[in-house]
């Protein structure tokens, strides 16, 4: 399955490439954004264990130009062949 990889940032473990090939048929958000975090050469959690939803002050996803929280079953959410994910990263100005 390929998923598409749109973002603000430099997605550590990607080397510039704009999709992932992964193998299997299909797969959660959940399980994909943990399986990109194991993709970086320091692992990075984008989903806390057991978290319901993403820690809004960390990242904002898109499944499809879709927020994932619009999606019905939210982290849940069955992405197919093809889909995009927009990972955002949230930058807080300071004074």
């Amino acid at each position: 399955m390929r998923v598409n990889i749109k973002s603000n940032f430099f997605v550590p473990g990607l080397k510039e490439k704009d999709s992932v090939t992964l193998n299997a048929s299909s797969m959660s958000l959940r399980q994909f954004l943990e399986e990109l975090g194991r993709m970086s050469p320091t692992p990075i959690e984008y989903v806390r264990p057991g978290a319901k939803t993403l820690d809004p002050d960390d990242w904002e996803v898109d499944i499809n130009n879709v927020p994932y929280q619009k999606c019905s079953e939210g982290l849940e959410t069955s992405l197919k062949d093809g889909d995009t994910v927009t990972i955002k990263i949230l930058a807080f100005g300071g004074g």
